[in-house]
């Protein structure tokens, strides 16, 4: 039976299920003593689980610089290639979602909750919907609506998400002024991910028992594994390569030939760093970033290459065409690895993509979508140039058989 600080249970917990797991308990102790919950929220040491990692305790400390009234947005706007906790934890425990945001209302006397919800999930916006159903006349302090995403990728970012609550595109719309300083209606405004605002619960229970909170962690698998999916994980004891083997273990070769730990803006990591934590710290030693636990494996018989084409041509696409260096570079790393992919262009077409981040490096940005082609093509043609160089001189992957003369130049997908 999962326990109070179990985020994944194995099957939807309903909300008398919730309550046998001393569901609500801990907005029952924010609700009695809200200096204390404030002081438990603003000393956790919890970071932002949507990917930016901004510490959750700054952001409170913000909202709580401005006055009042205050508006708490939980973003479940998932449409990160490869993540999908956030969806899960609406649809498997949707209340332990809820309590959270209901404990963040209360610590920051806040009047109106918004669950901001991707359009693409409607099961997960049905569940949480029953779940809100099942409490609003237990908890009526607080007003709690849905609002749903556009599913674009962009559409997640803070300053979107405040956009799109107010009627507006969902754009983001550039910092300062923070979401904390001026947000939906131009309230002081909290924007923080499904997946940290579940962690408020056992936050706060924590600090009401005295004694540091435990930690696990969502972490999602795709790629080349034989059952890929959401996993709850121990980033203090599991590794990625305990995770893999969770995952049902690798498919095609069958051995590991790297791996991006984050989500598809993050470095590839090669294969002896599988067998690191699953902990941001180690993470980031190990040069990458934690991001929100995306985690893409690839086979040894996988081409990077493609998968670099893949990426940039999602960021290619996905930018909202407000900033024209934006616009301008993730158009250009995509235009280039496709070109490096049917062997088409100069020999040191690579090489100018650095040209192309030095040009745009200071120009004004509203969000950081810029800047995420850069480190996973940057890192794979670091641990595999041989990828690369064969796609430039035979049109194929390093590990297939090289292209008849006939055929070079035309466009061609590696094993």
């Amino acid at each position: 039976m999962p326990t109070p600080d179990t985020l994944l249970p194995p099957h939807r917990v309903d909300y008398p299920g919730y309550l046998d797991q001393d569901g609500y308990l801990a907005l029952h102790y924010a609700a009695a003593d809200r200096d204390r919950a404030q002081r438990a929220l603003l000393a956790t040491p919890l970071t932002g689980l949507g990917g930016a990692h901004f510490p959750f305790a700054r952001k409170v400390e913000s909202a709580l610089a401005t006055a009042g009234p205050r508006v708490v947005v939980c973003n479940a706007a998932e449409d990160e290639p490869g993540s999908r906790k956030d969806r899960a934890l609406l649809l498997g425990n949707p209340h332990v979602v809820l309590e959270g945001v209901l404990i963040a209302a209360i610590t920051l006397d806040a009047r109106d909750v918004v669950l901001y919800v991707s359009d693409t999930a409607q099961e997960e916006c049905d569940s949480i919907t029953r779940a809100v159903d099942e409490v609003r006349q237990r908890f009526p302090f607080v007003a709690v609506r849905i609002v749903r995403a556009d599913p674009r990728y962009v559409s997640g970012e803070a300053t979107a998400a405040v956009d799109a609550i107010n009627g507006g595109d969902g754009r983001p719309t550039g910092q300062p002024p923070f979401p904390t300083e001026s947000g939906v209606a131009g309230l002081p405004t909290l924007v923080a991910n499904c997946e940290t605002l579940a962690n408020l619960p056992r936050i706060v229970r924590a600090a009401w028992d005295e004694r540091p909170a435990t930690w696990t962690r969502l972490a999602t698998v795709s790629g080349d594994v034989t059952a890929p999916g959401v996993f709850e994980i121990d980033p203090g004891t599991d590794t990625f390569n305990d995770l893999f083997a969770r995952a049902g273990g690798l498919t095609g070769s069958g051995h590991l030939k790297a791996f991006q730990p984050g989500g598809p803006s993050t470095r590839f990591l090669p294969a002896d760093s599988a067998d690191i934590p699953i902990a941001d710290t180690a993470i980031r030693a190990a040069g990458s970033q934690p991001g929100c636990l995306a985690v893409r494996v690839l086979a040894t018989d996988t081409c990077i290459v493609e998968i670099c084409e893949e990426i940039t041509g999602f960021f290619s696409r996905e930018q909202c065409g407000q900033c024209p260096p934006c616009r301008m570079k993730t158009q250009t790393y995509h235009r280039t690895l496709q070109q490096v992919l049917r062997q088409k262009g100069p020999d040191d077409l690579l090489g100018r993509l650095g040209v192309v981040d030095e040009f745009v490096a200071d120009m004004p940005r509203k969000c950081s979508l810029i800047d995420m082609p850069t480190p996973p093509v940057e890192s794979a043609r670091s641990l595999f140039p041989e990828d690369f160089s064969s796609h430039t001189e035979y049109g194929t992957c390093a590990h297939a058989e090289p292209l008849i003369s006939s055929q070079i130049g035309a466009p061609h997908h590696g094993q």
